[in-house]
């Protein structure tokens, strides 16, 4: 009846670590993000995209890193990094529809462009 659940133990040593590589996530989420949307709104030149990307990058690192220290199931672990790759691409999409959408509802005249 009671059943035996065996979760893998994360050593006292290890929770600075993983501390750190879990902010570490989050920091370089945030500056991806930042540096791409100040890039596409034309705050930045278009050359600070690919430091935005590397941004991307080291969080995908740091991410990958985190599930190997607190020893995530390997299903688990595939599903983090395609949910990094949906977050390379969300920022993208976003302004790419915000451009259609203006372009569809011009402010110069008030009818909206019949699509074909």
């Amino acid at each position: 009846m009671n059943e035996l659940i065996v979760r893998p133990e994360i050593t006292p040593d290890m929770f600075l670590p993983i501390f750190t590589i879990s902010t570490l996530v989050l920091v370089f989420g945030v500056a991806y993000a930042a540096t791409i949307t100040l890039a596409k709104m034309g705050y930045f030149s278009k050359k600070w995209m690919n430091l935005g990307y590397l941004f991307w990058a080291l969080q995908t690192y740091s991410l990958y890193l985190l599930s190997v220290w607190i020893q995530s199931e390997p299903f688990t672990s595939k599903v983090l990094m395609v949910t990094m790759l949906a977050y390379l691409f969300i920022p993208h999409l976003y302004f790419r529809l915000i451009e259609d959408s203006d372009r569809r509802y011009d402010s110069g005249n008030n009818i909206a462009e019949q699509k074909n």
